[in-house]
């Protein structure tokens, strides 16, 4: 491995033994012939999760200059973030003198150059811009508005007045309704940070059959989920506590109170007497 690359990796070293699990990366790197089957046993005869990743690191150190940019392409599909850092990182370290003229493109980022944004379309000089009008309504349509709003359709097509009791259920449907969209208020200096691994017991004790479903919400995929099952066979909690810290694992730092938060309200099935403890301050 180049002197380069193996910098970028120590340089990387927290980031990569906090949130990275070996065994994510180690088939795609024997696949490529980066590692052997003893690399492999040796990474995993380590006690912990860190130990095995400085294991991994500490043996990638020693392969050959293709090492890196295996290791990089073992990271993009589930380690997004960890992949553009160390993408960038290795960019920086190849960049060449700017010449002059070439200023405009400074701040160019690694994802703006895979995927540059798209401008709308600009009438030009030539043609008069566009002005966008606004559709009338049609006929009927205000009016048919309001019936529904204050009363019913009937089968013939007339609105009939609402009943007491067709009052009383319409605003016991407003207040669910109302209460399944309610937004936690999170003080900001809770919001930024980044959940623990503790916060995410707590959770884990607290959800139910539905884990599974919010699995595949927060952009796991089925496999990841049928392997938190198989590694914690007999115990559900740990399969969620697996799920989520897998999830905090691939967000990265933008994995904070915040974040989950918004996830979970986004989902919806799950009450929100179960995650509000993730507000308090302590």
């Amino acid at each position: 491995m180049e002197q380069r690359h193996q910098k970028i990796l120590k340089k990387k070293y927290k980031d990569l033994t906090r949130d990275l699990r070996p065994d994510d990366v180690m088939d795609h790197l024997i696949q490529e012939d980066i590692l052997d089957f003893t690399d492999i046993e040796l990474v995993r005869a380590q006690s912990v999760t860190k130990l095995q990743v400085e294991k991994l690191l500490a043996i990638l150190l020693t392969r050959g200059p293709r090492a890196f940019g295996v290791f990089l392409e073992s990271l993009e599909e589930r380690y997004q973030w960890l992949y553009n850092d160390l993408k960038k990182a290795d960019e920086e370290s190849t960049r060449l003198p700017q010449q002059p003229g070439l200023g405009e493109y400074e701040n160019t980022s690694t994802s703006e150059a895979r995927h540059p944004v798209q401008e709308t379309e600009k009438p030009s000089p030539n043609q008069p811009g566009e002005t966008c009008v606004k559709r009338p309504s049609q006929p009927g349509t205000q009016t048919r508005k309001k019936a529904v709003v204050q009363g019913q359709w009937t089968a013939g097509g007339a609105v009939r007045p609402l009943t007491d009791e067709d009052k009383v259920a319409r605003k016991m449907a407003n207040m669910q309704l109302s209460n399944q969209h309610a937004r936690l208020t999170v003080p900001p200096e809770v919001s930024s940070k980044r959940v623990t691994e503790k916060q995410l017991n707590v959770l884990a004790g607290k959800l139910g059959k539905e884990w599974e479903n919010l699995a595949i919400h927060l952009d796991l995929t089925q496999a990841d989920v049928d392997r938190c099952k198989a590694d914690h066979v007999h115990n559900t909690r740990s399969q969620i506590f697996a799920m989520l810290m897998s999830w905090r694992a691939r967000t990265g730092a933008a994995a904070t109170v915040g974040a989950l938060i918004h996830n979970l309200e986004d989902f919806g099935d799950i009450q929100v007497a179960k995650y509000e403890f993730l507000t308090q301050t302590s």
